[in-house]
């Protein structure tokens, strides 16, 4: 059986550098889009991945990324204009027809968030719902284990306090890069099960 080719982006940052290794990992090929060429990149290439540079903001560059490929994990980038990158990738997969899209997405995002990030994020996951005969799931963490949590503890050890906005009684779950990445994979392994859900802080098994 030949095993459906995924493209993930951000593959040189934590959730997209871990959704590689873990695809590679199940012997599953991957083309990984980046940014630029560096040493990130370069070992992704030496685990098997298919290194491809690419501008997720141009819908030219994602299309040609994404031929030959049948899957895609999207990660969403850091930016104030991050819509329009999803709206590139979103016309990109319609126009290749590919038959899936996993997302990235946040764990309070909506329609009247006081952050613009987290408004978009809220239509980027509508919009991705609502692309004709493209399966679509949504991985929405809270806080990342890795980072902050993780990140302040030599702080919280010498401050004796935990320099984060979360109240005493607040209840979190933050869930690891690595953790984060296997629900992902999961996902992109089989869309028909999970297409429509919505795995979030953190409760997918």
């Amino acid at each position: 059986m030949i095993k459906p080719k995924s493209l993930v982006t951000g593959a040189a940052g934590r959730t997209g550098g871990a959704v590689v290794t873990q695809l590679l990992a199940n012997g599953w090929p991957v083309r990984a889009v980046v940014r630029v060429r560096d040493v990130r990149s370069d070992l992704l290439q030496r685990r098997g991945a298919e290194i491809v540079v690419a501008d997720i903001f141009d819908p030219n560059q994602l299309m040609d990324a994404m031929r030959g490929v049948q899957r895609a994990y999207y990660c969403p980038p850091y930016h104030p204009f991050v819509i329009q990158s999803a709206s590139a990738f979103a016309v990109a997969a319609r126009e290749i027809r590919l038959e899936q899209i996993v997302g990235l997405s946040q764990w309070l995002a909506g329609p009247n968030h006081p952050a613009l990030m987290s408004r978009q994020q809220w239509l980027i996951d509508r919009m991705f719902a609502a692309l004709p005969s493209i399966a679509h799931t949504v991985v929405n963490p809270g806080f990342f284990a890795d980072s902050p949590y993780m990140e302040m503890m030599p702080f919280a050890a010498h401050l004796g306090v935990f320099p984060l906005p979360v109240a005493g009684e607040s209840r979190d779950a933050p869930p690891s890069v690595d953790d984060i990445a296997r629900v992902a994979v999961a996902a992109l392994l089989d869309p028909a099960r999970h297409a429509g859900l919505q795995f979030g802080h953190f409760d997918a098994s």
